[in-house]
């Protein structure tokens, strides 16, 4: 259902009705049918009455407001998957820059110190800017728009939980540090305290329940993934390269799934898989516990940062607010063989190997790798096969509070 603007604030425009909704209004449903519709609308109806009371309700500098009147496109056919994956893709960016400000504007606001709040102008454009990509009719769009709202709630209890979480030490400063990421630094927020310390912090929106690592977005597969999480030489890794086929890592790049064929390689060696040959991981049995509680340490370590930032979550679709993966909750030194199993990694789309593994603990996915093909600009040239990035991703605990 369409957004427009009228006075300041948001409503939802009506659709007329087309001859084929009127054709459908003359079905005769069943009692079971409009039962469950009822309650369909009752669920649409309190989204819709949501997003009303924060664009209402919400101060100026904050989202759903703020975000200029955005002109969408005209109603047409169905935006592709692949095509909505690239829009959505820019405005979670700029919904992740999003949260960062006002996560840092509601610190300054709620310890009530005396510094500017940071202007939150480019992301709200940048997600402007992907609503306009959609047309009016598209359902997707409420969906993020949804996004937005439930943002702008979990920052407020995000930021009560922060401070808590300081005292008895006071808030003098908060610094907006995106652009200081280095050497695996996590922190997007520095917390400045009276007394001289710093609290680096972590601002993440959830995917599907999963969040990246500290540098977990990477094309340096070598270095950043199979050295650090996998402890692969660099002679180990040239002979797997070679075994693949391949003379150098250049070149094996060329296609992402030949990544996925190394990647795929070390996980079964480093882990000792056994069968290791099994194309697909599920039944295969992981041998070297070792390796895998130094893979989990790492990955501790990693989710945040060298830099030792806290992390914050906020789940994009409820709004909840959360502090710790899946891998948090686990006694890492105490596992057994027993407790461990694989994401099953099969192929897809005729594909010869799998793009995405995973490992398991008790049956709960608690971590995945992904390697990925270019995107963006190239998704319709003759580099969209080529290697982009291996991403890495921790699964977050179950959702304990939403901050409605």
């Amino acid at each position: 259902m369409p957004y427009r603007r009228r006075h300041g604030l948001l409503y939802f425009a009506p659709v007329a009705l087309t001859d084929q909704r009127i054709l459908l209004l003359r079905h005769r449903p069943r009692a079971t049918e409009i039962w469950a519709r009822a309650i369909n609308m009752r669920r649409i109806l309190a989204s819709h009455i949501l997003i009303l009371l924060v664009g209402i309700a919400a101060p100026a500098n904050y989202g759903i407001r703020s975000i200029r009147n955005t002109v969408a496109s005209p109603q047409s056919a169905r935006i592709s998957k692949t095509d909505f994956d690239v829009i959505e893709g820019i405005f979670h960016d700029g919904l992740g820059t999003f949260a960062e400000v006002m996560l840092a504007n509601e610190l300054i606001t709620q310890a009530e110190i005396v510094q500017p709040l940071f202007n939150s102008a480019r992301s709200r454009e940048k997600m402007s800017d992907a609503l306009n990509r959609l047309p009016s009719d598209d359902s997707r769009r409420l969906i993020l728009f949804h996004e937005i709202a439930n943002i702008e709630l979990a920052v407020k209890e995000g930021a009560r939980e922060l401070l808590a979480a300081t005292r008895p030490a006071r808030l003098s400063r908060v610094k907006h540090t995106p652009r200081e990421y280095a050497d695996a630094h996590a922190a997007d927020l520095v917390l400045e305290m009276e007394s001289g310390s710093t609290v680096p912090v972590s601002v993440k929106t959830d995917k599907s329940h999963k969040v990246a690592i500290a540098e977990g977005q990477t094309p340096d597969i070598g270095e950043k993934w199979a050295k650090r999480f996998f402890r692969v030489s660099d002679s180990e890794l040239n002979e797997m390269i070679g075994a693949l086929g391949f003379s150098t890592m250049h070149e094996l790049k060329a296609d992402y799934l030949n990544v996925a064929r190394l990647a795929a390689e070390i996980i079964k060696r480093k882990l000792g898989l056994t069968p290791n040959d099994a194309a697909d991981f599920q039944h295969a049995k992981i041998t070297d516990v070792s390796a895998v509680k130094f893979l989990f340490n790492q990955l501790r370590l990693f989710k945040g940062g060298k830099d030792h930032s806290r992390v914050i979550i906020f789940s994009r679709s409820t709004g909840a607010v959360e502090w710790e993966s899946l891998l948090d909750e686990i006694d890492v030194e105490s596992l057994a063989p027993e407790r461990l199993t694989l994401l099953p990694s099969r192929a897809r789309k005729g594909h010869p190997i799998a793009s995405e593994f995973g490992l398991k603990i008790d049956g709960r996915t608690v971590v995945t790798f992904q390697v990925k093909h270019k995107r963006g600009r190239n998704r319709t040239t003759v580099h969209r096969q080529e290697f982009s990035d291996i991403t890495t991703r921790l699964a977050i605990g179950t959702e304990r509070r939403t901050s409605r």
